[in-house]
């Protein structure tokens, strides 16, 4: 079972979705978040839905956060017990075994979002010739997982924790909650 949460987790994190929407029924809602805007031309370029801030700033840090969806099912108990397993060593070697350059975990915690077990790594990761920082909040579901990615040029993730933060709470979740 951590196998696949693992592959789940790692794969929707830093990986492209085949179209991506503002909306999707049954699964998340993110058309009205808060000092966040929808954008089809970000998507387009990241194959993943894509936010950036509304004031523009992204233009000089790279700031955007993009959701995915994975059909992961756990219990409540289980997606815990998979969440105080990972270390921020552990997630960048899940990372690494998975294709991407991850350079460095800097924490990974357990929250809690919207009353469900949820995940929080920041990370440095190359991408291409770019070092990039993220934050990627892994939400829990019964039949689901909604990962949030967040990210930002390297140094660029402190002064955005708290706007990335408001990303992930403001973006609605309806997947069925684990029991």
């Amino acid at each position: 079972m951590r196998a696949i949460w693992a592959v789940g987790i790692i794969w929707f994190s830093l990986a492209a979705m085949a179209e991506g929407q503002a909306y999707q029924a049954g699964l998340y809602d993110g058309r009205s978040v808060p000092g966040w805007t929808y954008s089809e031309a970000g998507t387009q370029s990241a194959n993943l839905p894509t936010w950036y801030p509304t004031d523009g700033s992204q233009t000089r840090d790279g700031a955007n956060c993009n959701v995915g969806t994975a059909a992961v099912s756990g219990t409540a108990a289980q997606w815990n017990e998979y969440f105080a397993s990972v270390t921020p060593q552990s997630f960048v070697q899940q990372l690494r075994a998975n294709g991407t350059d991850a350079t460095q975990g800097y924490l990974t915690e357990i929250v809690t979002l919207n009353g469900r077990p949820a995940m929080r790594n920041l990370l440095a990761v190359n991408a291409g010739d770019q070092q990039m920082e993220f934050m990627i909040l892994s939400i829990s579901g019964a039949d689901q997982l909604v990962t949030v990615t967040c990210t930002a040029l390297s140094g660029q993730l402190l002064p955005r924790l708290t706007q990335f933060y408001s990303f992930a709470e403001g973006l609605t979740v309806y997947t069925a909650a684990p029991r």
